[in-house]
């Protein structure tokens, strides 16, 4: 049998063994926590918003100066009819003016039905009316439906204050418009079309500058276009904008249609005939 003074000492050994374990235990207690607080101090990656992730620019595939469409033999109005028109109040202008095959009735004109659009990040969301059957379709959608050839897209008067400001702007919105149209209608070919000159009217005043800098900005704007369709396959520019500029580099006394920024038919004609001679071959 043991004695009183050897089940003293087991049972101390005994204690300090329980002590032990439970101060190891406790030890990995707080190293765990303090591990997780460490993790969660630790910063993040952050997220890219919508915004953010569309402003990343695309590789460059194409060197912009192949990218703008230049002079060839006139291609008829036949290469015209093969087109779908989409962009501001001056391109839903095409269908009012009847300068198209189909005249005022013409279904080559794509808005919305308010008769304008501005290019933002929005522009693939809102809906525009599709012609064919008048429902209310995105652009994407409208696309797929329809599968043009062609697409002519004009965006920049609306909105240029901010553009000019920040040219990520424009250039991310219009490189989400391009993508979305490629998605939807990988075989139909994009033509950027250079946003027109203005003059001196209460269209022109609206834009609270002088229409010598209005046509700067203008001219800037255009100016990014073949750096957007060499960005991407299958897109081209047109400098529809050149035909229509008097010796100011502003808008055509005979083609402005009362308020500076709208055009006449003659206007149209002009622009419709620059495409037909710079053709896409």
């Amino acid at each position: 049998m043991r004695s009183k003074q050897e089940n003293t000492l087991l049972a101390y050994l005994i204690l300090t063994v329980a002590v032990l374990l439970i101060l190891c235990l406790i030890g990995c207690a707080v190293l765990v926590i303090v591990k997780q607080v460490y993790r969660e101090e630790e910063p993040t990656e952050k997220e890219p918003t919508e915004t953010e992730s569309e402003s990343v620019s695309i590789p460059t595939q194409v060197d912009p100066l192949t990218v703008t469409l230049g002079e060839t033999p006139d291609a008829g109005m036949k290469y015209i009819d093969r087109m779908v028109f989409f962009g501001e109040s001056t391109t839903a202008h095409l269908r009012a003016r009847g300068v198209l095959t189909g005249g005022t009735a013409t279904k080559q004109v794509w808005s919305d039905a308010s008769g304008t659009r501005m290019l933002s990040s929005r522009i693939t969301s809102e809906p525009i009316v599709y012609p064919e059957t008048d429902e209310n379709l995105t652009v994407a959608e409208a696309c797929a439906k329809a599968k043009p050839e062609y697409i002519v897209l004009c965006f920049g008067l609306n909105g240029i204050s901010g553009f000019i400001q920040n040219k990520s702007s424009y250039v991310s919105a219009y490189n989400k418009l391009i993508r979305a149209i490629q998605e939807a209608s990988p075989d139909t070919k994009i033509i950027l079309q250079a946003v027109y000159p203005v003059t001196d009217g209460s269209g022109s005043q609206a834009f609270g500058t002088d229409v010598a800098t209005l046509n700067e900005h203008i001219d800037t704007l255009n100016s990014w276009l073949p750096e957007i369709a060499a960005s991407h396959e299958n897109v081209r520019f047109a400098n529809t904008a050149s035909v229509l500029k008097n010796a100011d580099g502003q808008l055509g006394a005979s083609y402005n249609n009362g308020d500076g920024i709208h055009l006449t038919a003659d206007a149209y004609r002009q622009a419709l005939d620059y495409l037909r001679t710079h053709a896409w071959q």
